[in-house]
């Protein structure tokens, strides 16, 4: 048995309670509130490290591997930065996200109860929920729909996530019981209409991604191929579905309309300006391949680019916001130090919760699923939008993937006897 909490332990288990099952829900209804909730969440995680909740243990190797790779990004802007003599802070601002997750997950592991990790199941659909009421109450699906300070790309691209974590989530510490379920399934739902509302392309294409993920994980090698053909069906099936909903039919028809006007040379559509823009990037990563052309080098280098015919005046304006590609934005701008900061946020993540997906234990093996799916899902979204440009949505990818890896690998805290 363990020995009985103390009321200050109490008091902190009560305090993680809410901030987990509030994070998800404030992303998208409150105006800073991701950012403040990470920020209130990893002072606690430091002071409960201090308080001795580790009781002294060595770091793990997994522990030490996310340390790094959740720095990286400081290290390698900092590098890059004193090249390019160009110490402006904001350029640290998503980066210094990742950074807090470290004493997030080391304080979890260890001081997260049943209690605690038993909020994730009710945080991601009510966060979905959230996403959709906030884009009612704001009325603002006129052409995509979005809200006042998250526009309708990342709007999609979280909803669809929470939408497949609600899912993933059902029956996660036991069986669960009807509410918890119908709660779960509003969460799935309510994700998809905003996704659909959206018309966020970018998260269509991770659908297939959860689909695999989750059968992977409950793959038995005699039943490869039944576990195959379950898999084409239920691709071929949503497929088809989504196909008779009008505003996904008219965004993947645009794909089409849209290369075939590139090919013809109008090059301002919505994905020529990402091609060009993505091109762009290319040749300057092939001038600056070790140091980058610094944080604002990409916005600079759009004037002289449209000004010599590398890519038209629109292109050059959309590409002083973003480059349209986390891998590329990254690349281009920190070099070879950014691609490697980039790769290790999402890889090394998702190595470890690989390695728990298949765990004994059903509650860590469905969070390791839940944050493979977080992990490969900020990696597709990243294929045709910068992700992490976004302060919010950066500490929305490091806190989340920071308390699912607690979850999957907590010490002594397996949180299994709840949600029946």
């Amino acid at each position: 048995m363990k020995p009985p909490i103390k009321p200050y332990n109490i008091a902190a288990e009560n305090i993680l309670v809410a901030l987990l099952l509030a994070y998800p829900a404030l992303l998208f209804l409150v105006r800073g509130g991701m950012n403040g909730s990470m920020f209130v969440l990893a002072i606690l995680s430091v002071m409960l490290l201090l308080a001795g909740c580790r009781k002294h243990l060595p770091l793990q190797a997994g522990e030490i591997a996310f340390a790094l790779a959740m720095s990286s990004g400081l290290v390698a802007i900092l590098i890059v930065q004193i090249y390019h003599h160009d110490l402006t802070a904001r350029y640290f601002d998503s980066a210094a996200r990742f950074l807090l997750a470290v004493p997030i997950l080391l304080a979890l592991r260890h001081a997260g109860t049943e209690k605690v990790f038993h909020a994730l199941q009710y945080a991601f659909p009510l966060g979905a929920i959230a996403a959709l009421l906030a884009v009612w109450v704001e009325n603002r699906w006129h052409a995509y729909a979005q809200t006042s300070f998250l526009n309708h790309i990342h709007l999609g691209d979280m909803a669809i996530l929470l939408a497949f974590l609600s899912l993933f989530g059902i029956n996660w510490t036991g069986r669960d019981s009807l509410p918890l379920k119908l709660l779960k399934i509003s969460g799935f739902v309510a994700g998809l209409i905003v996704s659909v509302l959206s018309q966020a392309r970018g998260s269509w294409i991770a659908i297939p991604i959860f689909i695999a993920i989750y059968i992977y994980a409950h793959l038995q090698t005699k039943y490869v191929m039944r576990t195959v053909l379950l898999f084409a069906l239920a691709v071929l099936v949503i497929g088809l579905v989504s196909w008779s909903i009008e505003p996904i039919q008219l965004r993947i028809g645009m794909i089409f309309s849209d290369l075939s006007q590139f090919r013809a040379g109008h090059a301002d559509t919505s994905i020529g300006i990402r091609l060009q823009l993505w091109g762009a990037a290319l040749h300057l990563i092939a001038e600056n391949p070790f140091f980058g052309v610094g944080a604002g080098g990409f916005a600079e280098a759009m004037q002289p680019m449209s000004e010599v015919g590398r890519i038209t005046p629109l292109a050059a304006e959309f590409g002083r916001g973003e480059v349209h590609s986390e891998i590329l934005a990254q690349t281009v701008r920190f070099g070879i130090f950014g691609l490697g900061f980039v790769m290790a946020v999402y890889f090394i993540p998702f190595y470890l919760f690989l390695r728990q997906a298949k765990s004994v234990h059903r509650p860590q093996a469905i969070s390791a699923i839940m944050g493979m799916c977080v992990t490969l899902g900020f990696f597709v979204f990243g294929l045709t939008v910068e992700t992490f440009d976004l302060k919010m949505t950066a500490a929305f990818y490091s806190t989340t993937i920071a308390v699912l890896l607690a979850a999957a690998t907590a010490a002594g805290n397996h949180p299994n006897r709840h949600g029946k």
